[in-house]
């Protein structure tokens, strides 16, 4: 009865490590894609406007997804839940999740607004905004890298005490 349960939370886990790792590096790409788009001369202010609007949705949508697809597939590990790593992990998911949905309400909503219609001036509320966006997004990362080094480190219980691996 042990090797399902076993199984799945290899499973479980391979799922957790791989969202969490496929989430940085999109979120990397991200802001070097988006770094680039609003400081080539050739973009009107309007034109980066609208790549504010169409961009960001989708960041935070895969974000969403694979956070929390990496949250639930942790959660799923039974066999590691006793584990140091697990419970960084968790913690740090949770954060993640948590900055994210917290900086798409307060900071990318209003952030938005502001730029809709495109090529509006850009007030001090603005310049604010983005500082916190830039901090939030920062803190967001992090917590993903710290749940992704636990995840990784983390091994389920079988491999914890030497066991034999699971027959082929």
């Amino acid at each position: 009865m042990e090797q399902p349960v076993l199984l799945m939370t290899r499973l479980s886990l391979a799922i957790a490590r791989f969202c969490i790792a496929a989430w940085i590096g999109a979120a990397v790409l991200f802001v070097i894609v988006g770094v680039r788009e609003v400081t080539v001369p050739e973009f009107t202010s309007e034109v980066k406007d609208q790549l504010v609007t169409l961009r960001f949705p989708a960041y935070y949508i895969t974000g969403a997804t694979l956070v929390g697809l990496a949250l639930a597939a942790s959660v799923a590990s039974s066999a590691i839940r006793t584990t140091w790593g697990w419970r960084i992990a968790l913690a740090m998911l949770l954060l993640a999740g948590g900055l994210m949905a917290a900086d798409y309400v307060w900071i990318y909503s209003p952030l938005a607004a502001m730029v809709t219609p495109p090529g509006q001036a850009r007030t001090m509320a603005f310049v604010t905004l983005h500082h916190w966006s830039m901090r939030i997004n920062t803190a967001h990362l992090v917590a993903c890298l710290i749940a992704a080094v636990a995840l990784f480190v983390t091994e389920p219980k079988s491999q914890q005490r030497n066991d034999p691996p699971l027959a082929a």
